[in-house]
């Protein structure tokens, strides 16, 4: 599986989403009192599970990517770019994955080819982009946001990223990135009540190789 186009380090881009998430609704419901950021990234990660919409915007184009994240190692779903869709699961130390398929396509009879994989940790979006709160020095907070930049030396010079964080209640909610030349969002929803990251029924694996 592709751990993403790498702009930049923090740019994990191009991960995976899961069946099940249908058309649930986005947002987490507003608990009475907002717990600060770095204890909304602690409860985030340590829930049981979540739901994701992660949306990439770069030079390249557009790709949306629908998750579960399942602890302690699962991760599934669907990556949507232009008029297909990849699903992709990580169960274990394995990754399954299908051709890219057309948005209207069966998912009846889905083959997906399986093959050593990360493991579900390494390709979660809210584990690699939720912790880079506890790099931040300078959080600006208004309401139940915090904002920060962080600079970064690459081969093209240094890079900066603009750093945005919702709290909802106990949790993190919302995150977006920002750099020169893309950005990302990522929703997270349904913590602790997401559903279970399995292969679809009808599914055919077969070994990549």
């Amino acid at each position: 599986m592709n751990n993403g186009r790498n702009l930049i380090s923090w740019l994990l881009l191009g991960l995976l989403t899961v069946l099940a998430l249908g058309g649930a609704v986005l947002g987490i419901a507003q608990a009475p009192k907002n717990v600060p950021l770095l204890q909304a990234v602690t409860n985030t990660l340590s829930a049981a599970n979540y739901s994701e919409v992660l949306t990439e915007n770069t030079p390249q184009g557009k790709q949306t990517d629908y998750l579960v994240y399942q602890a302690p190692d699962r991760l599934g779903g669907y990556i949507q770019s232009g008029s297909t869709r990849t699903y992709v699961f990580v169960i274990g130390n394995a990754e399954y994955q299908t051709t890219a398929l057309p948005n209207n396509a069966s998912t009846a009879h889905l083959v997906f080819y399986r093959r050593a994989g990360q493991g579900a940790q390494a390709l979660d979006p809210a584990h690699g982009y939720l912790p880079y709160a506890k790099q931040a020095t300078n959080i600006q907070k208004s309401g139940d946001t915090y904002s920060f930049t962080l600079e970064e030396t690459t081969s093209k010079g240094k890079e900066s990223g603009d750093f945005t964080y919702t709290v909802s209640g106990p949790y993190v909610s919302e995150f977006t990135l920002n750099v020169a030349s893309a950005s990302v969002q990522l929703v997270i929803s349904q913590v602790g009540s997401s559903p279970p990251v399995k292969l679809p029924a009808g599914a055919k694996v077969v070994n990549a190789g």
